[in-house]
């Protein structure tokens, strides 16, 4: 994916409403996400900037498109605050398809107030009113999201900052946009690019599963994961037998593979459902 252009003239606008202490936080995360080296890096620059100007919650990833330019997969989501039921939920229920926001991202390049964005959809459908619901039963009541997209590359990626309260769109859009500018060149230092292939078998994993996957995923051993979660290693093995069953491996490593391919989302204590 080509960069932006590096000839973009200086936002002077965008810190003149700013606070010194606030343009100090800025300059803050800008050198922490410029210096980024792997995914942790990328979670803490974006815990900075939630902190420092009132967000509540904050991810990242990159998403591959289909030719049609269409969603087709997360690859390597970094999650910073969100909560990990809700990023189940996300992506067992298939949220990005009916998520206004979302497809608005993926559709150009560019930032989102999620509260714009809904204020101008049309009546929506049982699935969409379904997403909005289970959004403001976690607290994604506004939120700013930007995202940069390469259509010829098939690939976009994306972070979004929400808040359990409406926020003020004029002052923060424009400095979440600049921001992204510099989460967009340290996603794709530190995320993988491989293409997902997109078997629907790995939607069929509990959130046990998923959970048992992403500490995998960390290298923790059987008997680690079953401390962990608090269950026997026979247990955890079980789970693991169930995984490479429906996600058609025969190996650790080849499933963690599989999982990263599809952007699991990163859930690292849900309870078991199933």
């Amino acid at each position: 994916m080509a960069p932006p252009s590096p000839k973009r003239p200086f936002p002077r606008n965008i810190f003149t409403n700013l606070s010194k202490l606030e343009c100090e936080y800025f300059l803050e995360v800008a050198h922490c996400t410029m210096h980024a080296e792997d995914p942790e890096d990328v979670r803490e620059a974006l815990m900075l900037f939630q902190n420092y100007f009132s967000f509540t919650k904050s991810l990242g990833g990159l998403v591959h498109l289909g030719k049609d330019g269409a969603f087709s997969g997360f690859n390597n989501v970094i999650n910073a605050s969100y909560p990990d039921e809700w990023l189940y939920r996300y992506w067992k229920n298939g949220f990005a398809d009916v998520d206004p926001v979302f497809k608005s991202a993926l559709h150009a390049s560019g930032t989102q107030h999620w509260q714009a964005i809904y204020q101008h959809q049309p009546l929506p459908s049982e699935k969409e009113q379904a997403f909005l619901d289970a959004a403001h039963q976690f607290g994604l009541c506004d939120g700013i999201t930007t995202g940069s997209v390469d259509h010829a590359c098939g690939l976009a990626t994306f972070c979004s900052f929400a808040s359990e309260h409406a926020l003020d769109g004029g002052r923060l859009l424009p400095l979440v946009e600049y921001f992204g500018y510099y989460i967009h060149m340290a996603l794709l230092r530190v995320t993988p690019h491989s293409t997902p292939k997109m078997d629907r078998c790995i939607n069929e994993l509990s959130s046990r599963e998923v959970t048992i996957l992403n500490w995998m995923k960390n290298g923790k051993t059987n008997w680690e994961i079953g401390k962990i979660l608090g269950v026997s290693e026979r247990t955890i093995r079980f789970h693991i037998e169930s995984i490479f069953t429906k996600l058609e491996v025969t190996s650790r490593s080849q499933a963690v593979a599989t999982a990263m391919e599809h952007g699991l989302p990163a859930l690292h204590g849900l309870p078991s459902t199933g």
